[in-house]
This record gives structure tokens, sequence and C-alpha cells, in this order.
């Protein structure tokens, strides 16, 4: 019997000691040895001018390509003839080719430092459900956390307050039927809830279950934490009450942001990240998304991989600074988005992502090669008649639209969902409804909203 069967078929109790124990693993990887020190040190560069920020990311880059071409096979070959008196700030960046993330999943072992350090293999499918294995060092790892910790202090929290997780993590066995859907992590004042057991039926488990546990704040995929929001509306439920909920992983929409905040009665702070720790972005307390700095540089750049000016929409190209073990340099995330030429009220002066439109493939494409993105608007208001909503564009004249209906639903919302779709993307497109009675997650449990199966998508037809 392998390890996880033996795990589901323990008693609760058993599961929660395992759960805890892992827990207390994991807190000793994050937080322990030179934490600390990571963690004042961005206390006091967060406020830091422009240039002083300027000249931090200059000195992390040179660094950055000086142990990466001495140690990285991958650059020892690519920047062989690189004149490093040449980088002299971070419009260099320009001079040294985009790197792919096939490239970096056909052949990870190329990135991988010579440098004899401990390392933590993380396996991740993103959502796309290709493999690609990413290898951190034992620091890499404190120092995310430390950027993570960061975040929650701009959130109003502080310390190892109680918490609520729902993310990818698989803590039940799928022929779980009944209740408790979660277990706890008891040295870190942490309930891990399953994202892969919400449904109608078990809904009101998972409402008394919170109320019980009282958190302080959630930490979530938006799918899942809006799925719960949406109950606490519709049964007009309101004593529950938090400090702030934390959502990652999945784009966040703006009608799950009104309705979550609208539930819950705190502010959603969202943040955007990766594996491959090259990028990391958070809100403030002025609800601005800051590309944190001192993690990684952030680059925008059109169809032909020419850098973009703010304001802009384009693909993220991201530089990563904390993980010597595996240094991606100008890595190509797959995510769209544009940077804002604004000056956020918080006093930081940090780059703000003004608008994030999701992965390259989260955005539907017209026949006439113009990209649609951010369809939340669409659904604003139809929170009690459908519970689910995918968009599916399998050919460029083709869409499938899954609908998971909730009590409300008749059969004119779907077709105003045509409608709204229709002026959107133009004549030539035929829509086709589907209803399902649930709407599969990927692997790691992430909902995905917006599904483009083109092949090279931006380039099949022209992107403009």
């Amino acid at each position: 019997m392998k390890i996880h069967e033996v795990y589901y078929h323990s008693p609760i109790v058993v599961q929660n000691i395992l759960c805890s124990l892992y827990g207390l693993k994991l807190y000793f990887e994050r937080y322990s040895g030179k934490f600390k020190k990571y963690q004042g040190y961005l206390d006091k560069t967060q406020y830091l001018s422009a240039d002083e920020i300027h000249a931090i990311q200059v000195k992390a880059f040179r660094q950055l390509l000086l142990n990466s071409i001495k140690g990285v096979p991958y650059y020892k070959k690519q920047f062989s003839e690189l004149d490093m008196a040449s980088i002299k700030n971070m419009d260099s960046l320009s001079m040294l080719s985009i790197l792919p993330k096939k490239q970096v999943r056909e052949s990870p072992h190329l990135f991988l430092s010579s440098n004899k350090q401990k390392l933590v293999k993380i396996n991740t499918s993103g959502t796309t459900g290709s493999p690609l294995s990413i290898y951190v060092s034992s620091e890499a790892r404190k120092k995310n956390y430390a950027f993570f910790d960061r975040s929650k202090k701009w959130a109003g929290l502080k310390g190892n307050e109680k918490s609520i997780t729902f993310g990818g993590r698989v803590i039940l066995s799928s022929r779980q039927t009944l209740p408790p859907f979660w277990r706890s992590n008891f040295f870190n004042k942490n309930v891990l809830f399953s994202s892969y057991h919400i449904s109608e039926n078990t809904l009101s488990y998972y409402i008394e279950a919170i109320r019980k546990i009282q958190p302080v704040y959630i930490d979530s995929y938006p799918s899942s934490i809006y799925q719960i929001a949406k109950y606490l509306i519709t049964n007009n439920i309101n004593d529950i009450k938090l400090k702030a909920i934390i959502t990652s992983a999945e784009t966040l929409l703006e009608h799950q942001r009104n309705l979550i905040e609208q539930a819950f009665k705190c502010k959603v702070y969202d943040q955007y990240g990766g594996a491959e720790q090259v990028v990391f972005a958070c809100q403030c307390e002025e609800g601005a998304l800051h590309v944190n700095p001192e993690y990684g540089y952030l680059e925008v750049v059109d169809e032909n991989d020419q850098p973009l000016e703010k304001g802009e929409l384009g693909e993220f190209v991201c530089t990563g600074f904390i993980n010597d073990a595996m240094p991606l340099i100008r890595y190509k995330v797959g995510d769209m988005g544009i940077l804002s030429d604004e000056k956020c009220p918080c006093g930081r002066n940090f780059p703000v992502i003004k608008k994030m439109v999701g992965r390259n493939d989260d955005v539907l494409i017209t026949p006439q090669g113009k990209y649609i993105g951010r369809l939340d608007p669409i659904f604003k208001g139809m929170e009690n008649t459908i519970v689910e909503t995918q968009i599916v564009q399998e050919k460029v004249d083709l869409i499938k639209i899954n609908i998971v209906r909730g009590s409300g639903y008749k059969d004119f919302h779907g077709q105003y969902i045509i409608n709204e779709l229709k002026k959107r993307m133009g004549e030539g497109v035929e829509f086709v409804v589907q209803y399902m009675d649930e709407i599969p997650k990927t692997k790691a449990g992430k909902f995905r909203a917006v599904v483009c199966n083109i092949k090279n998508n931006r380039k099949a037809v022209g992107w403009r």
C-alpha cells in the first residue's frame, strides 16, 4: 500500500497529527536560520527611493549574471561572450535573449547551478497540465517566505495568527463524502480545507467549520473562497468576519473580489507569483498590485519579444533574483498584463501591475486576430443564477460555454452570455452552451474560467 493510501485509511486524529508534523517540517524549512535577517532587510527596503531600489536591482542582476555564467551550463554557453562592463542598468536586459518555458521544461538540468547546496525539487504543472521541474535552494525558500511575510503585513496581519487555507494539496480521499473536509496543522495554527470537496451538498459544513474555527484570515484560491462567499450571500449569513483574505494561484476576477469582500466584510489582498521564483507581486493597503523589486525584475513584451511601454498589454518576461540554485533570466512565464505608470499613494516606489489578464491561453482570439480578456463583467449580478461558468475556445470560430446552473437559472441566461460574447468577439464565431453538474479543476485544484485551446494562439491568427 502506498504512503498516501495509508494516510487516507488512517483515523482522522492520526491524519491531523501527520498534517501537523508535516507542517512543523515546513515551518523550519521556511522560517528558520536567516529568515529573520531577510525579514528585517525587506522591512527596510520597502520605502527606499526609486534610485536606491534601482541600484539594488542592478547589483542583484550583475551578481546573478556572474554566478550564472560561472556555474550554470546553459548560461555558460549562452553568455560566454557577454561583456559585463556593458551591464550598466536594468535596460541592459534587452541585450539578452528571452528564455521560453519549453526550454526549461525539456532540459531543467541545464539551468542548475554547480554550487554545492541543499536543493528542494518543486514539481508544478501550472494551469496547463504540462509538468515542469523547478529546483530551489533552502535559502531561496526562506527568502520567498520573507516576501510572503511582508505581504501579510501589508494586509494588516502579524505573526502566526489563526488561519484557514484552501489550496491544491490533496488532504482527503476523493471517496470521502461526509465531513470533516479539513485537516488541522496545530503547530502553525492553520486548518487546511479541501478545495476538491466543495459542492452544493457540502457548503453548509464548510461554513459551520469556519464559524467554529474563527480564523483571523483565509488564504485561498479565488474560485474556492468565491463559492463560500456566494453561499454566505445567498443564505444571508453575516456573522463571519475576517481581518483579511489573501488570494493567489488563479486570476482574481473583479466580480469575485466584490462578492468575497461583501460576504466577509474585509478586503481581499491578491498575490501573483509562481513556483519558478522569478516574480512576486502583492497588493498594498491602497489596493495596488506591486511587483516586489528585490525579488525580481518584470518586463512586458510584444509578440516580437520587444519591450513595451507602461500602459501597453503584453507578455510577462521575468528575471528572478532570489533562487541561485536554478536562475532563470528573461524567462517568459506565460502570463499577460499591463504595467501602470502611476505612483501608488502608499509611498512605496515599487512597480504596479495595472491589469492582470491571465495566462496567454486564458485569452480569447477573434477571427480578426484581436485578443479578448477580462470577461468577468459579463457575469456581474448572476451569482444566484449560475454556480460556475467556463468559456472554452476550441477553434478560432468555435467557443463552448460550460455552465453549472444555479437555482435561479433560466434558458435566457445562456442566450444573454452568448449575446455578450458576440459583442466582444464579433461575427463569424459559433457559440455552444453545455450544461454540466461540475466543471473539472486542474490537477493542482485550480479553476480555469477561460481556456483557449488554439495552439500558439497569438501567432495562429496574428496577434495585434
